[in-house]
């Protein structure tokens, strides 16, 4: 099972926050700061702040009174008038942030949950055989086939260089554990 990915229909990753310990279930306080260019920590500090005075879970945003100062009046996601063209586009869009993070929360505790319970990786050691031709001067086939071999040269690290002979000089391949080759110079 893969890691889930977030993928939020607006926002940027200095803007999200997902963490319900950071959000604390405002998932459309946190749709509506995004939406409106704010700061994952500003973010966090609202949905605090809205916890702390227990606010309903479908704020959108505190009024703010003279000089900027909370008010502790909450608008709520179900008191927007969505008769206007543009209101109804920002109900839709931050609808489709909400279900986005409850997806991802759900994902995420699945995700966990299967960790959790899978069973623990094994090491294995695999051996990958590189089809590699060269060109040695030998007396006969099996003559050949050791002075090609004799140019391997493992690595403690796990890699294996091959120094394979061929005109006008001598050619290194380096592997670093998969057929593909990490290195070529010659």
């Amino acid at each position: 099972m893969q890691e889930p990915k977030f993928n939020p229909p607006y926002g940027g990753a200095i803007n999200h926050v997902t963490d319900p310990a950071e959000h604390h279930g405002y998932l459309h306080m946190v749709a509506w700061a995004v939406e409106i260019g704010s700061h994952a920590e500003y973010i966090k500090d609202r949905c605090a702040k809205g916890k702390a005075a227990g606010a309903p879970l479908d704020t959108l945003y505190e009024r703010s009174g003279p000089c900027g100062v909370g008010t502790r009046e909450w608008v709520r996601f179900s008191d927007i008038d969505t008769t206007g063209h543009d209101a109804a586009r920002g109900f839709v869009r931050i609808e489709h942030y909400v279900r986005e993070l409850v997806r991802y929360q759900h994902a995420v505790a699945q995700y966990r949950k299967w960790h959790r319970t899978a069973p623990p990786l094994k090491t294995f050691t695999v051996t990958i055989t590189a089809p590699i031709t060269t060109t040695v001067r030998a007396l006969d086939q099996e003559d050949a086939h050791r002075t090609a071999i004799a140019g391997w040269v493992p690595s403690p690290d796990g890699t294996a260089t091959a120094r394979l002979n061929g005109p006008p000089g001598a050619w290194v391949a380096k592997f670093n554990g998969t057929p593909s080759v990490k290195e070529v110079r010659r």
